[in-house]
């Protein structure tokens, strides 16, 4: 492989990592950005929506140019600290790019930082502890945190077979819904309302919103709006199964 070459692959893999784990758009601009530049690259720039990166940059007479495709997303910001810390140390020279492109297979390779069943009984208590704090009673924490665990198990089962995203989890928050109403139906002391949003806790898009408006603040409005309607879609996928499953008990 080339030297120009190695770059570019150096680059795109850091960019890929970053994006691919929840990384902002201006931070994976910025990342590749640096590496190349350190690399004696000139003329870099950078175009990334969160589905895609395109990067291009001139090495004496030769320019580069790739494009590569992001198709799933999800949340890691582990994997984002350790393509910084990388990145860092390419630019202060502690790492040729012959080693930071090892190091970031490594870390593309590593499994995130806690186990599914970690994850899982996380979001479990804190749907429960939501709807405590939400006014509800200590009968409440239980429930809904088992239809919390099940919000989030199946979100990511659901978005395996179903391959959409927004049916996907439509059909987690439907079922949790459909858990806590359950549990209303045989403990009619319980709070319905209060349950319903403690369960759907684990698929509210607070990052999507938050680098939405990251991205807008920074001027990066295809990606900022981009994420605001992805995080849009998930709030109506909520929306919906939680008004079907309040519209049974009436």
């Amino acid at each position: 492989m080339l030297p120009d070459d190695l770059v570019m692959e150096t680059c795109l893999l850091a960019g890929e990592i970053m994006l691919r784990s929840g990384g902002e758009t201006y931070r994976v601009e910025t990342t590749m950005a640096m590496i190349a530049q350190s690399a004696g690259m000139e003329s870099v720039h950078s175009f990334v929506t969160p589905t895609s990166i395109i990067f291009s940059y001139r090495s004496g007479e030769r320019s580069l140019t790739r494009m590569i495709r992001i198709p799933e997303r999800t949340i890691d910001l582990n994997k984002v600290t350790m393509v910084n810390q990388v990145s860092r140390s390419v630019v202060s020279g502690g790492m040729a790019i012959q080693e930071a492109y090892r190091r970031l297979q490594e870390i593309d390779q590593e499994k995130r930082q806690y186990p599914n069943w970690l994850q899982n009984l996380a979001a479990g208590v804190a749907s429960g502890s939501f709807a405590v704090l939400q006014g509800g009673s200590g009968y409440d924490l239980l429930p809904t945190a088992i239809a919390g665990l099940c919000v989030n198990i199946s979100s990511g089962y659901f978005q395996q077979i179903l391959r959409i995203k927004f049916f996907a989890e439509f059909m987690s928050a439907f079922l949790g819904g459909l858990i806590v109403y359950c549990f209303c139906l045989l403990f009619p002391v319980l709070h319905l309302n209060l349950m319903i949003i403690g369960a759907m806790i684990p698929l509210f898009p607070g990052l999507a919103v938050t680098n939405s408006l990251r991205d807008l603040m920074a001027g990066d409005l295809i990606a900022g709006i981009s994420r605001g309607v992805e995080a849009l879609l998930t709030a109506l996928a909520v929306a919906v199964a939680t008004a079907l499953i309040l519209s049974f008990g009436r």
